[in-house]
């Protein structure tokens, strides 16, 4: 009768677990994190009798946690996916509304400083209509000036961002490595049971952790997982958490980078960082931030390049050559703080047109200088040897490198992103906007052939001869004098070039016909300078000058949106994802109240069953007793 009441009192055990877990279940159907439990019941070692083994009942083998490391690892890296792409893609949009302001955006500010010289070449002479132009190119620049002073905000914003997701990160990993130690010793206690709510607790620190970054998780004996993000930098190992912390960028102080403290001192590593919330901001910041604020300084050299050259063919209401309509900010070397020579290096924009929107550094190295690109690591080729008379040339730039560098020095070389900053409207009076022509061709009235002379085009507005008197005539049908010298021939339409400027004669002119190029001396009525600035900023400039200043505008501004909506197409997508893996996640682990429900049910009448077991075995053992008390 005691291996009947034995059995009975192991059953009575093992279901009162499987009541007490499925009780624990019902009562944490809502927290977040909980894994539902099973008891896991195995029968007892039996014992042999002559006839056969006669079992033991039943005991509890362990508590269950029921649980997929693989899906949930799935679930975290959709995750750390979803949130670095909402990240990215709620920073995007921000940039996208600026310049994309169908009233305040890039394109509109254009338009409308185009118009204005328009309305000075429709009324040249009008102090109005040029105090319009200079109204507007103001404001062209302040909203230039307001974009790159927007830009440098985000800038400041990822900065702040940076310091307060590795201050929650570096929390995280405290809690996992105490968790750590604690289920360690918790398994030791308990003959290597695993302690299930504490990794629940430990797996949605995980879980947390993978928002902020991607993350890895390695288990190892005892319990304890090692944790590692980005491209594997360790976190945790073991009880051990090893500390984020952010750093003044090597050349912008005012920049940070991100770094992991060891023994040796702290190591950067902001170009392995993935994932999460983390990586978003650091994917935002060098995929849509920096080419920004590059392409915006980019668009501001063109525009003053273009804008000034064309001025300076032109002259004012007093009959005096333009001058420079815009001031922009020069290039920007910065030295790497861990310089170890006394190099220099000396940068200027030799090209507009082959500038790009890129960052370089250039690094002395072993074999010589090396120019990259700042953001892939790219050789960008270059030719010249550096030194002021023969510069280094690379991408519109002319580099010029003094002092004496050593091995590994290096300098962030940025282009174009500080001429916004210092940009200046330079032209203050209305009556020094250069709108008229400094030349004016006539044809002889006596002439007797059909010859016509364009209007004439200035090529170089410094020539010191550009506005002297010039004729031109016909010593035979073919053939020409300038000023009395010379015979050129002469073919109708081609380019005549003489003291900066350039005509052209159609026509048949007849011996002796005469041609002349003169000072526009009373030029208050010209407008064909405006109507060349005006055209100016719709001739190719840009991108080794196939691109027009209009064209790189839209090109930006399109590639901004593009840019922008396949970062809101990939986050929905991704979203739709994660909620997958989450819905397969809970569909394993999550708590079914109805399942519960049966399971208590059926638990509880397994549990009286075994109760009526104690109770026959009892009724047994007392008729025993009476009949041998007799």
């Amino acid at each position: 009768m005691a291996d009947l009441l034995r059995t009975g009192l192991s059953g009575l055990q093992a279901f009162q677990r499987a009541i007490d877990t499925t009780s624990h279940n019902i009562s944490n159907a809502s927290t977040e994190g909980y894994s539902r439990q099973r008891v896991e019941v195995g029968t007892r070692p039996a014992d042999p009798y002559g006839n056969g083994w006669v079992g033991n009942g039943a005991s509890v083998q362990t508590i269950r946690r029921v649980y997929d490391d693989y899906v949930s690892q799935q679930t975290r890296t959709t995750s750390s996916g979803l949130e670095r792409m909402d990240v990215f893609a709620s920073n995007a949009e921000r940039v996208n509304n600026m310049f994309g302001d169908t009233d305040a955006g890039l394109t509109a500010s254009l338009q409308k400083f185009v118009d204005a010289f328009q309305g000075v070449a429709n009324a040249p002479a009008s102090i109005p209509a040029r105090q319009v132009l200079l109204s507007e190119a103001t404001a062209l620049k302040d909203q230039l000036q307001y974009f790159d002073s927007r830009l440098n905000d985000m800038d400041a914003e990822v900065n702040a961002n940076l310091k307060g997701e590795v201050s929650e990160i570096n929390a995280i990993a405290q809690g996992i490595a105490k968790l750590n130690q604690d289920i360690s010793t918790g398994m030791a206690r308990s003959g290597g049971q695993p302690p299930n709510d504490l990794l629940d607790q430990r797996d949605k620190l995980l879980d947390q952790l993978a928002e902020k970054v991607s993350v890895s998780a390695v288990k190892q004996d005892g319990g304890q997982v090692n944790v590692f993000i980005g491209n594997g930098q360790p976190l945790v190992l073991g009880a051990v958490a090893s500390e984020l912390t952010t750093t003044q960028d090597n050349f912008d102080a005012s920049r940070l980078s991100l770094g992991l403290k060891t023994q040796g001192g702290v190591v950067d590593i902001t170009s392995n960082i993935t994932g999460g919330k983390l990586g978003g901001v650091l994917d935002f910041r060098r995929e849509m931030l920096d080419p920004a604020h590059n392409a915006l300084g980019r668009f501001s050299v063109g525009l003053a390049e273009t804008v000034n050259a064309q001025n300076a063919k032109g002259i004012d209401l007093s009959g005096v050559l333009g001058g420079d309509f815009f001031a922009v900010g020069d290039v920007e070397v910065l030295p790497n703080t861990l310089n170890a020579g006394t190099g220099t290096l000396a940068v200027t924009r030799a090209n507009v047109g082959g500038l790009t929107e890129k960052d370089y550094t250039l690094e002395l190295t072993g074999s010589g200088w090396t120019l990259r690109d700042a953001r892939n690591g790219t050789t960008v080729p270059m030719t010249g040897t550096g030194t002021g008379a023969d510069p280094f040339v690379a991408d519109g730039m002319e580099l010029v490198v003094g002092g004496t560098a050593s091995v590994g020095d290096e300098f962030l070389v940025r282009p174009t992103r500080s001429a916004v900053a210092d940009m200046s409207v330079l032209v203050t009076d209305p009556e020094k906007v250069a709108a008229a022509a400094p030349i004016r061709s006539a044809v002889n009235s006596a002439n007797l052939g059909t010859g016509t002379i364009s209007a004439g085009e200035v090529l170089d507005g410094t020539n010191a001869q550009l506005r002297s008197n010039v004729t031109i005539q016909f010593l035979t049908a073919s053939t020409y004098s300038i000023n009395g010298a010379g015979s050129y021939t002469y073919t109708a339409g081609s380019n005549i070039d003489v003291n900066g400027w350039r005509v052209q004669i159609s026509g048949s002119p007849s011996v002796g016909d005469r041609f002349t190029v003169a000072d526009n001396t009373s030029g208050t009525g010209d407008n064909r300078n405006a109507l060349l600035l005006a055209d100016a900023l719709k001739k190719p400039i840009l991108d080794g000058g196939t691109t027009s200043l209009n064209d790189g505008v839209s090109k930006f501004v399109s590639g901004i949106g593009v840019s922008t909506r396949q970062a809101q197409v990939s986050r929905d997508a991704q979203a739709a994802v994660h909620a997958e893996n989450e819905a397969t996640m809970d569909g394993i682990s999550g708590v079914n109240l109805d399942e519960e429900a049966a399971n208590l049910l059926k638990y509880q009448q397994a549990y009286q069953a075994a109760a009526q077991v104690i109770k026959i075995a009892d009724t047994l053992f007392q008729t025993l007793l009476s009949a041998t008390g007799r």
